[in-house]
């Protein structure tokens, strides 16, 4: 099974092909399957694919993925509570039920943010359509580039908001498993991500239209975004900057070799290396991750130097400064992977009470929030 890239953080997985797939090679004509194995790039993401990945070594007939469900939260968190295996039906028929053949790489906006000239961004009429189309939200750009990647959207994100919605009423019963409260922090970040994707079409959108005004506003609920994810993902161990450094410079055997490791381990989550000072690396943003302190430190000041110049071809009424831009993001990654800065490695605040306020501020009782890029937009053409 070949399922993550880089380590890339993202709820994602096929749980019917996983609980067929090894059985059907096994009893196919002339097999010569002797076993099953993974092979991906990144193992700490998706608790749930390498559970029933593991199994399936074990098991002679295919599993009902539905009746596999049903026992896995009470496996997983010590007790068994039914909204929570509502909420995991509803995330196994979408997170987990990606049937559009792409491989998962993570392009959400925040993590791996698009460098490309706004005017060759297009916002298709559904962009702001509340998400039954399972491609709506995506952005399209109006020539071939390859300096924006499509985030991948194969769900209804209404449903995974409702099932986030059922994670975080049955808190008071689960909030003592640890493993409940990485599942709220992983399904919180998955549904402000998608948002963060639409927030960000609303802010090209407003520059394409001269809008200052509008584009102040979404810029700025853009970075309080990600400012407010970055505590929610200071809310668990699992999902923190500190340890992957403090790690890599455990393995050092004197202080410059510490140094190096720990440019290493930057480098290796960010731009990785073989970039000038205007041209990207192309493995840019290949090893992203939502760790908090990534999103504080490095993704949110990234994504203010984008705006700002787009606020200042609006206010000088001229082109947008694509070198400039380049430059300088060039400059804040190479001044991020050799900083010292120390992180956390122990997780703070409450994961439930942090996951119920950002699900009011942004995502609750289909809020203000999703409203408004609920409205309709037409084709932008230049």
């Amino acid at each position: 099974m070949l399922h993550n890239f880089a380590g890339n953080v993202e709820m994602y997985g096929v749980l019917d092909a996983i609980a067929s797939g090894p059985i059907d090679a096994r009893t196919s004509e002339n097999s010569t399957m002797v076993g099953v194995g993974m092979s991906m790039e990144g193992i700490e993401q998706n608790p749930i694919v390498y559970d029933l990945m593991s199994e399936m070594a074990f098991q002679h007939n295919k599993v009902d993925a539905k009746a596999w469900i049903d026992q896995y939260s009470g496996r997983r968190y010590g007790r068994s509570v039914p909204s929570i295996q509502d909420a995991w039906n509803i995330l196994y028929h979408t997170l987990y039920n990606c049937t559009d053949g792409a491989y998962d790489k993570n392009r959400d906006v925040i993590v791996a943010f698009p460098d490309v000239d706004p005017s060759f961004i297009s916002i298709p009429p559904e962009a702001f359509q509340p998400n039954e189309n399972p491609v709506a939200g995506r952005a399209v750009l109006k020539e071939i580039t390859d300096s924006f990647d499509q985030p991948h959207l194969w769900y209804s994100t209404s449903e995974v908001i409702h099932a986030l919605d059922i994670f975080i009423a049955s808190g008071d019963e689960l909030s003592e498993s640890n493993a409940y409260r990485y599942d709220l922090v992983d399904l919180t970040r998955q549904a402000l991500a998608k948002y963060a994707n639409q927030l960000f079409l609303k802010v090209i959108e407003a520059y394409q239209f001269n809008d200052a005004i509008g584009l102040a506003r979404h810029s700025q609920k853009f970075l309080g975004l990600v400012e407010d994810m970055d505590t929610l993902l200071a809310c668990h161990d699992g999902f923190l900057l500190g340890p992957w450094l403090e790690s890599a410079k455990k393995l050092a055997q004197d202080e410059e070799q510490e140094k190096q490791f720990e440019w290493n381990a930057r480098t290796q989550i960010t731009m990785w290396f073989d970039n000038t000072k205007e041209e990207a690396s192309l493995l840019r943003d290949y090893g992203n991750k939502y760790w908090s302190g990534l999103l504080r430190d490095y993704y949110g000041p990234r994504a203010a130097i984008y705006f700002k110049y787009l606020t200042q071809s609006l206010e000088w009424g001229s082109e947008f400064r694509l070198k400039d831009w380049r430059r300088e993001w060039i400059k804040l990654t190479n001044d991020w992977q050799n900083s010292r800065k120390e992180f956390p490695v122990k997780s703070s605040g409450n994961a439930l009470n942090t996951s119920r306020w950002l699900f009011d501020k942004y995502l609750g009782s289909s809020a203000e929030n999703i409203q408004s890029l609920h409205g309709a937009a037409t084709e932008i053409v230049i």
